[in-house]
């Protein structure tokens, strides 16, 4: 049996605890740490555990909220010295969502209704900083740790004998709500700042939690978690839930139909600003009136709640088999590292080799196997081939997972076979805008029968741009967008056709 701690290390987290941060988060965190392992010790009095907790649970928070900034445009993989503190920050979340667990166990063998009703708000907290601890792991690329969905569903289960219109248990309920939903939304497809995004949209949504032991009737959006398994949500269309006592459904269509809501308003913003004249970014994000965070471009925050809407709305199921496969490839990643590669030739090109771990007619699954060079993230474009002499396929990538800085794995998906480099400008009320660089992609059998381009977020403004491309010889045409296909954090693809009549 542990010794009590001495008075001065009790006294010692309080100082602590009563003195302002340190401006540097990671210092803050290793306080943190090292007075959390003097306070957990059962030695303790409950009395000064449970108030000194609840400070630290502020504290906490607080470190999250300045530590976040440092992953919000961070590429994947995360150097070493951002990860270590990432990871450490992850471990002290869960350790002081132990603490808060160990006292709502503590008052689950009390029999009096309102001492139960007591470990609700505790439940609540303990879910808030598993959440802290879920969209910093989602952030630097890693899955959730061991663990989590257990812990998730017993704080869920802690206030089940409250009554359901206690404001505490809907709270509880809503912190694992906003959990699930940032799940079912493949977060590894996001970049950091769109996580970030998605969690303040998930608080300012006033939608009420559809969780529930009863699964739901024809629901596209609804998922299932079992209490006996440490696994994510799964989604009920690709996976019948299993008959197991106290099975977990959630449905996402409430939030779906909200993001619905919300994109429809922004796109009638953005079409308003640009018939006046305004620029698109000035106010428009507002989170006083859009009900929207702050933090992305309007064009951005329109793409990202088109994502979500279809996500929520109906669960994505895999169309193609995927097989296992072991080989090579080469990979050039980035727009413009691949513009400068068809344009320029391979010989100074940044080729990098990888290994294919699976495959599916339409993308693939690839490991580094020689560290990466460069940045990564969700939603940019590279170029993959077997060998040199075969052609390369260009894809997106959709996820990235990263347990380390020298394991990264990419899922991909094609988007066309060879291309070429041009640039491309957009036409505005009078002139041309700023040439960028882009890739033209030929029409891909069984996805699109029309050319396509692939620029840099932002680049898309009107239907007309002016094409040029001068490689071999000098090309200068006016093209008109058919559709816009594609939309990611770092890329924009769009089907086009060349005007036969320019203006």
């Amino acid at each position: 049996m542990l010794a009590p701690p001495e008075p001065a290390a009790l006294d010692a987290v309080k100082a602590w605890l009563a003195a302002e941060p340190d401006d540097d988060p990671e210092a803050d965190l290793g306080a943190l740490r090292t007075h959390y392992a003097v306070l957990r010790n059962p030695g303790v009095p409950a009395g000064e555990f449970r108030s000194c907790l609840a400070l630290m649970d502020v504290r906490a928070l607080d470190i999250c909220e300045r530590f976040r900034i440092r992953l919000l445009d961070a590429s994947l993989p995360l150097p070493r010295a951002l990860r270590v503190p990432a990871e450490a920050l992850i471990d002290a979340l869960l350790d002081l969502a132990s603490g808060l667990e160990r006292l709502v166990e503590e008052g689950r063998g009390r029999w009096a209704r309102a001492l139960h009703a007591d470990i609700v708000p505790l439940a609540r907290r303990a879910l808030r900083l598993a959440a802290e601890a879920h969209l910093l792991a989602s952030m630097i690329g890693a899955a959730a740790p061991a663990g989590f969905w257990l812990r998730v569903l017993a704080l869920l289960g802690s206030s089940a004998s409250v009554d359901a219109d206690d404001e505490h248990h809907r709270e509880v309920r809503g912190e694992a709500a906003r959990i699930f939903a940032l799940a079912v939304l493949q977060p590894e497809s996001l970049t950091g700042r769109e996580l970030l995004w998605v969690r303040e949209f998930l608080e300012l949504a006033q939608v009420a939690a559809e969780i529930s032991h009863e699964a739901p009737e024809g629901d596209g959006a609804a998922f299932w978690l079992d209490p006996t398994r440490d696994a994510p949500p799964v989604a009920t269309v690709r996976r019948a839930p299993p008959a197991v006592p106290e099975l977990v459904h959630f449905s996402a269509r409430g939030l779906a139909l909200h993001a619905a809501a919300r994109m429809e308003w922004l796109e009638e913003r953005i079409a308003q600003a640009e018939v006046v004249g305004l620029e698109r970014d000035a106010e428009l994000l507002e989170p006083d009136t859009s009900g929207l965070p702050a933090g992305l471009p309007p064009v951005e925050a329109l793409n990202l709640l088109r994502r979500m809407t279809q996500r929520w709305a109906e669960a994505p199921q895999r169309e193609q088999p995927r097989l296992d496969k072991a080989y090579s490839v080469q990979v050039c990643a980035g727009l413009r590292a691949i513009w400068e590669m068809f344009r320029h030739g391979e010989e100074r090109a940044r080729i990098a080799q990888w290994a294919v771990r699976n495959e599916s007619p339409g993308g693939y699954a690839i490991m580094s196997v020689s560290g990466v060079q460069g940045m990564l993230s969700a939603g940019m474009v590279l170029a993959l081939r077997a060998d040199a002499g075969k052609p390369w396929s260009i894809c997106v990538v959709r996820w990235i997972r990263t347990e380390s800085a020298e394991q990264v794995e990419l899922g991909l998906q094609v988007v066309g076979t060879g291309g070429s480099s041009a640039s491309v400008g957009f036409r505005g009320a009078d002139t041309v805008k700023t040439m960028a660089p882009a890739l033209i992609l030929q029409p891909l059998e069984g996805v699109r029968t029309k050319p396509a381009i692939v620029v840099k977020t932002g680049s898309y403004s009107s239907r007309r741009f002016v094409l040029v491309d001068d490689a071999d010889h000098l090309y200068v045409a006016q093209g008109r967008v058919i559709s816009l296909d594609m939309q990611t954090a770092n890329i924009e693809m769009f089907q086009y056709e060349i005007d036969p009549y320019p203006t």
